[in-house]
Protein backbone atom coordinates (compact mmCIF):
# COMPACT_ATOMS: atom_id res chain seq x y z
CA UNK A 1 0.00 0.00 0.00
CA UNK A 2 0.86 3.44 -0.95
CA UNK A 3 2.08 6.35 1.54
CA UNK A 4 -1.16 8.25 0.03
CA UNK A 5 -3.39 5.44 -0.14
CA UNK A 6 -2.11 4.82 3.70
CA UNK A 7 -2.80 8.30 4.61
CA UNK A 8 -6.47 8.30 2.90
CA UNK A 9 -7.17 5.65 4.84
CA UNK A 10 -6.27 6.15 8.48
CA UNK A 11 -6.30 10.11 8.38
CA UNK A 12 -9.36 10.37 10.43
CA UNK A 13 -8.14 7.57 13.23
CA UNK A 14 -5.03 9.64 13.32
CA UNK A 15 -6.48 12.97 13.28
CA UNK A 16 -8.46 12.34 16.16
CA UNK A 17 -5.53 10.97 18.30
CA UNK A 18 -3.42 14.38 16.79
CA UNK A 19 -5.96 16.26 18.38
CA UNK A 20 -6.45 15.52 21.95
CA UNK A 21 -2.07 15.48 21.91
CA UNK A 22 -2.64 18.86 20.34
CA UNK A 23 -5.61 20.42 23.03
CA UNK A 24 -2.92 19.27 25.60
CA UNK A 25 -0.37 21.05 24.29
CA UNK A 26 -2.46 24.29 22.59
CA UNK A 27 -3.86 24.96 26.34
CA UNK A 28 -0.20 26.74 27.73
CA UNK A 29 -0.67 29.09 24.58
CA UNK A 30 -3.71 31.17 23.83
CA UNK A 31 -6.33 28.77 23.98
CA UNK A 32 -5.76 27.86 19.79
CA UNK A 33 -4.06 25.79 17.45
CA UNK A 34 -4.06 25.18 13.33
CA UNK A 35 -3.02 22.30 11.92
CA UNK A 36 -2.30 21.53 8.42
CA UNK A 37 -2.54 17.91 7.24
CA UNK A 38 -0.51 18.30 3.47
CA UNK A 39 -0.74 15.15 1.32
CA UNK A 40 -1.81 13.30 -1.77
CA UNK A 41 -5.07 11.72 -2.52
CA UNK A 42 -6.03 10.31 -6.41
CA UNK A 43 -2.63 12.04 -7.59
CA UNK A 44 -3.35 15.75 -6.65
CA UNK A 45 -2.54 17.67 -3.66
CA UNK A 46 -4.71 18.00 -0.73
CA UNK A 47 -5.03 20.53 2.25
CA UNK A 48 -6.80 20.05 5.15
CA UNK A 49 -6.88 22.81 8.02
CA UNK A 50 -7.87 21.96 11.82
CA UNK A 51 -8.85 24.54 13.60
CA UNK A 52 -8.91 23.62 17.45
CA UNK A 53 -10.03 26.83 20.10
CA UNK A 54 -10.34 25.62 23.61
CA UNK A 55 -13.90 26.26 25.42
CA UNK A 56 -12.81 29.54 27.70
CA UNK A 57 -11.85 31.02 24.58
CA UNK A 58 -15.11 30.08 22.53
CA UNK A 59 -17.27 31.56 25.27
CA UNK A 60 -14.75 34.92 25.67
CA UNK A 61 -15.02 35.39 21.60
CA UNK A 62 -18.83 35.20 21.59
CA UNK A 63 -19.53 37.67 24.35
CA UNK A 64 -17.62 40.00 22.59
CA UNK A 65 -19.03 39.18 19.25
CA UNK A 66 -20.47 42.16 16.71
CA UNK A 67 -23.78 41.37 14.66
CA UNK A 68 -23.52 40.72 10.65
CA UNK A 69 -25.30 42.14 8.14
CA UNK A 70 -28.57 40.10 9.42
CA UNK A 71 -28.52 41.79 12.47
CA UNK A 72 -27.93 38.37 14.32
CA UNK A 73 -23.90 38.06 16.04
CA UNK A 74 -21.15 36.23 14.86
CA UNK A 75 -20.70 32.88 16.26
CA UNK A 76 -17.58 30.69 16.21
CA UNK A 77 -18.40 28.03 13.81
CA UNK A 78 -20.36 30.49 11.42
CA UNK A 79 -17.67 32.90 11.21
CA UNK A 80 -14.49 30.27 10.56
CA UNK A 81 -16.86 28.60 7.67
CA UNK A 82 -17.58 31.63 6.37
CA UNK A 83 -13.15 32.40 6.39
CA UNK A 84 -12.45 28.83 4.84
CA UNK A 85 -15.47 29.30 2.14
CA UNK A 86 -14.08 32.30 0.66
CA UNK A 87 -10.75 30.76 0.02
CA UNK A 88 -12.43 27.52 -1.49
CA UNK A 89 -12.29 25.03 1.42
CA UNK A 90 -14.84 23.06 2.67
CA UNK A 91 -16.35 21.96 5.45
CA UNK A 92 -15.48 18.13 6.56
CA UNK A 93 -16.21 18.31 9.95
CA UNK A 94 -17.06 20.87 13.12
CA UNK A 95 -18.14 20.39 16.95
CA UNK A 96 -18.79 22.21 19.59
CA UNK A 97 -18.30 19.85 23.01
CA UNK A 98 -17.12 21.10 26.74
CA UNK A 99 -13.67 20.96 25.68
CA UNK A 100 -14.52 23.78 22.97
CA UNK A 101 -14.58 24.36 19.23
CA UNK A 102 -12.62 22.06 16.23
CA UNK A 103 -13.53 22.10 12.84
CA UNK A 104 -11.37 20.64 10.06
CA UNK A 105 -11.84 22.50 6.25
CA UNK A 106 -10.59 20.45 3.11
CA UNK A 107 -9.03 22.31 -0.17
CA UNK A 108 -7.92 19.76 -3.54
CA UNK A 109 -5.93 21.80 -5.39
CA UNK A 110 -5.43 21.67 -9.49
CA UNK A 111 -2.17 20.46 -11.32
CA UNK A 112 0.41 23.30 -10.20
CA UNK A 113 -1.56 24.83 -7.84
CA UNK A 114 0.73 26.18 -4.95
CA UNK A 115 -1.55 25.91 -1.84
CA UNK A 116 -1.99 29.17 0.11
CA UNK A 117 0.64 28.62 3.29
CA UNK A 118 3.75 27.98 1.23
CA UNK A 119 2.55 31.29 -0.75
CA UNK A 120 2.56 32.88 2.42
CA UNK A 121 4.97 31.55 4.64
CA UNK A 122 7.82 28.72 3.09
CA UNK A 123 7.62 26.10 0.49
CA UNK A 124 8.39 22.59 1.24
CA UNK A 125 11.53 21.73 -0.60
CA UNK A 126 13.72 18.85 1.39
CA UNK A 127 17.64 19.33 0.99
CA UNK A 128 19.45 15.26 1.42
CA UNK A 129 22.48 14.46 3.02
CA UNK A 130 23.87 11.14 4.33
CA UNK A 131 26.63 9.54 6.48
CA UNK A 132 27.52 5.79 4.91
CA UNK A 133 29.97 3.16 6.69
CA UNK A 134 30.34 -0.32 4.52
CA UNK A 135 27.04 -1.31 6.12
CA UNK A 136 24.38 1.47 6.44
CA UNK A 137 23.76 4.45 5.05
CA UNK A 138 21.97 6.94 7.36
CA UNK A 139 20.12 9.73 5.44
CA UNK A 140 19.22 13.52 6.74
CA UNK A 141 16.30 15.29 4.90
CA UNK A 142 15.72 19.06 6.00
CA UNK A 143 13.50 21.75 5.00
CA UNK A 144 12.08 25.30 6.50
CA UNK A 145 8.73 24.54 8.27
CA UNK A 146 6.45 26.60 5.93
CA UNK A 147 4.97 28.45 8.77
CA UNK A 148 8.64 29.78 8.74
CA UNK A 149 7.52 33.66 7.28
CA UNK A 150 4.05 33.84 7.94
CA UNK A 151 3.51 36.10 10.70
CA UNK A 152 6.53 38.38 9.40
CA UNK A 153 3.99 38.45 6.34
CA UNK A 154 0.93 39.03 8.61
CA UNK A 155 2.58 42.08 9.85
CA UNK A 156 3.27 43.35 6.80
CA UNK A 157 -0.76 43.17 5.33
CA UNK A 158 -1.13 46.95 4.50
CA UNK A 159 -5.34 47.97 4.65
CA UNK A 160 -7.38 47.10 2.34
CA UNK A 161 -5.81 44.09 1.17
CA UNK A 162 -7.69 41.22 1.29
CA UNK A 163 -7.01 38.64 -1.31
CA UNK A 164 -5.17 35.89 1.18
CA UNK A 165 -6.34 33.77 4.11
CA UNK A 166 -3.71 36.20 6.01
CA UNK A 167 -5.32 39.69 4.95
CA UNK A 168 -8.80 38.40 5.07
CA UNK A 169 -7.86 37.61 9.00
CA UNK A 170 -6.11 40.70 9.38
CA UNK A 171 -8.24 43.36 7.65
CA UNK A 172 -11.65 41.11 6.56
CA UNK A 173 -13.07 41.33 2.85
CA UNK A 174 -13.13 45.12 1.82
CA UNK A 175 -14.58 46.62 -1.50
CA UNK A 176 -14.37 50.08 -2.76
CA UNK A 177 -16.24 51.38 -5.15
CA UNK A 178 -15.79 54.42 -7.55
CA UNK A 179 -15.82 56.87 -5.62
CA UNK A 180 -13.02 55.90 -3.13
CA UNK A 181 -15.91 54.77 -0.06
CA UNK A 182 -14.87 51.34 1.34
CA UNK A 183 -17.28 48.86 2.39
CA UNK A 184 -16.51 46.21 4.91
CA UNK A 185 -18.21 42.65 3.15
CA UNK A 186 -16.99 40.91 5.66
CA UNK A 187 -14.69 41.40 9.58
CA UNK A 188 -11.49 40.41 10.35
CA UNK A 189 -11.23 37.92 13.07
CA UNK A 190 -10.65 40.66 15.91
CA UNK A 191 -13.17 43.21 14.65
CA UNK A 192 -15.99 40.06 14.65
CA UNK A 193 -14.64 39.43 17.92
CA UNK A 194 -13.12 42.72 19.83
CA UNK A 195 -11.93 40.34 22.99
CA UNK A 196 -9.22 38.90 20.74
CA UNK A 197 -8.01 42.40 20.68
CA UNK A 198 -6.19 41.45 24.16
CA UNK A 199 -4.62 38.20 23.33
CA UNK A 200 -1.18 37.47 23.13
CA UNK A 201 -1.22 35.88 19.05
CA UNK A 202 2.16 34.72 19.73
CA UNK A 203 1.05 32.27 21.40
CA UNK A 204 -1.14 30.33 18.30
CA UNK A 205 -0.19 27.04 18.14
CA UNK A 206 1.12 26.05 14.29
CA UNK A 207 0.92 22.08 13.07
CA UNK A 208 2.44 20.85 10.04
CA UNK A 209 1.44 17.29 9.57
CA UNK A 210 3.00 15.18 6.82
CA UNK A 211 2.71 11.37 6.74
CA UNK A 212 5.68 8.98 6.01
CA UNK A 213 7.29 5.62 6.72
CA UNK A 214 6.68 4.76 10.53
CA UNK A 215 10.81 3.58 10.38
CA UNK A 216 11.64 6.86 10.66
CA UNK A 217 13.07 9.52 13.12
CA UNK A 218 12.18 13.13 13.00
CA UNK A 219 12.67 16.54 14.87
CA UNK A 220 8.61 16.35 15.49
CA UNK A 221 5.91 14.37 17.03
CA UNK A 222 5.39 10.83 16.11
CA UNK A 223 1.86 9.34 15.70
CA UNK A 224 1.31 5.91 15.12
CA UNK A 225 -0.98 5.19 12.18
CA UNK A 226 -0.31 1.16 10.95
CA UNK A 227 2.84 -1.41 10.85
CA UNK A 228 3.88 1.09 7.97
CA UNK A 229 3.41 4.45 7.81
CA UNK A 230 2.74 7.26 10.84
CA UNK A 231 2.07 10.63 11.54
CA UNK A 232 4.55 13.39 11.81
CA UNK A 233 3.75 16.60 13.37
CA UNK A 234 5.83 19.53 13.43
CA UNK A 235 5.00 22.45 15.66
CA UNK A 236 6.03 26.30 16.44
CA UNK A 237 3.65 28.90 17.61
CA UNK A 238 3.01 32.07 15.53
CA UNK A 239 6.53 34.35 16.07
CA UNK A 240 8.75 35.45 14.04
CA UNK A 241 11.15 32.14 15.14
CA UNK A 242 12.46 30.09 12.32
CA UNK A 243 12.41 26.34 12.57
CA UNK A 244 13.66 23.24 10.31
CA UNK A 245 11.60 19.81 9.74
CA UNK A 246 14.01 16.78 9.50
CA UNK A 247 14.20 13.17 8.92
CA UNK A 248 16.30 10.71 9.69
CA UNK A 249 16.58 6.56 8.12
CA UNK A 250 18.80 3.98 7.52
CA UNK A 251 19.01 2.55 4.73
CA UNK A 252 21.56 -0.76 4.03
CA UNK A 253 24.90 -0.68 1.64
CA UNK A 254 25.00 -3.08 -0.53
CA UNK A 255 28.43 -3.18 -1.15
CA UNK A 256 29.30 -3.90 2.42
CA UNK A 257 27.21 -6.71 2.54
CA UNK A 258 28.40 -8.27 -0.67
CA UNK A 259 31.95 -8.56 0.94
CA UNK A 260 30.97 -9.84 3.82
CA UNK A 261 29.04 -12.60 1.61
CA UNK A 262 31.83 -13.42 -0.49
CA UNK A 263 34.15 -13.32 2.77
CA UNK A 264 31.75 -16.20 4.12
CA UNK A 265 31.51 -17.96 0.58
CA UNK A 266 35.36 -18.11 0.68
CA UNK A 267 35.99 -19.35 3.66
CA UNK A 268 33.22 -21.92 3.55
CA UNK A 269 35.07 -22.84 0.23
CA UNK A 270 38.30 -23.01 1.50
CA UNK A 271 37.15 -25.39 4.64
CA UNK A 272 35.28 -27.94 2.30
CA UNK A 273 38.71 -28.42 0.16
CA UNK A 274 40.57 -28.81 3.11
CA UNK A 275 38.27 -31.70 4.57
CA UNK A 276 38.08 -33.21 1.11
CA UNK A 277 41.65 -33.35 0.65
CA UNK A 278 42.16 -34.89 3.91
CA UNK A 279 39.76 -37.42 2.92
CA UNK A 280 41.55 -38.65 -0.02
CA UNK A 281 45.08 -39.19 1.15
CA UNK A 282 47.16 -41.76 -0.01
CA UNK A 283 45.86 -45.24 1.56
CA UNK A 284 48.87 -47.73 3.33
CA UNK A 285 48.87 -51.57 2.92
CA UNK A 286 46.80 -51.70 6.14
CA UNK A 287 44.33 -49.90 4.54
CA UNK A 288 44.06 -52.15 0.91
CA UNK A 289 44.37 -55.29 2.95
CA UNK A 290 42.19 -57.21 4.98
CA UNK A 291 45.38 -58.82 7.06
CA UNK A 292 49.05 -57.60 7.95
CA UNK A 293 51.32 -58.88 5.21
CA UNK A 294 53.99 -58.21 7.55
CA UNK A 295 53.06 -61.13 9.77
CA UNK A 296 54.10 -63.63 6.89
CA UNK A 297 57.45 -63.30 5.95
CA UNK A 298 58.18 -66.84 6.11
CA UNK A 299 55.27 -67.28 3.96
CA UNK A 300 58.16 -68.93 1.05
CA UNK A 301 59.64 -71.59 3.38
CA UNK A 302 55.99 -72.93 3.86
CA UNK A 303 55.38 -73.99 0.43
CA UNK A 304 54.80 -77.23 -0.25
CA UNK A 305 57.63 -79.02 -1.95
CA UNK A 306 57.60 -79.85 -6.05
CA UNK A 307 55.27 -82.67 -6.34
CA UNK A 308 56.43 -85.85 -7.56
Amino acid sequence: MSIEKAFKKSIKKIAVVAAVALVCVMLTGCGASLTVYDYTENGRRVNEYELTIAAKLVENMEKSAITDGTGKKYTVPDYFYALFNNIGYSLEDASMTSDGYSARFKKTFADGATPELFSVGSAIDYSLDYKSNPFTRRYSRVSENPFNGVRAAYDDVRPGQSGQIIQQLKNGIVTVNEYGETTVMFPSVIDAFPYLKGIDTDGLLLNYATVGSSRMDSSGRKIEGDNKNALYVFSRYFDTTDTTIEFEFVRPVSYGWYIVALAVGGTVLVVFVLATREKKKKPTLLDRFPYNPEEYRDYDSHLPTKLK
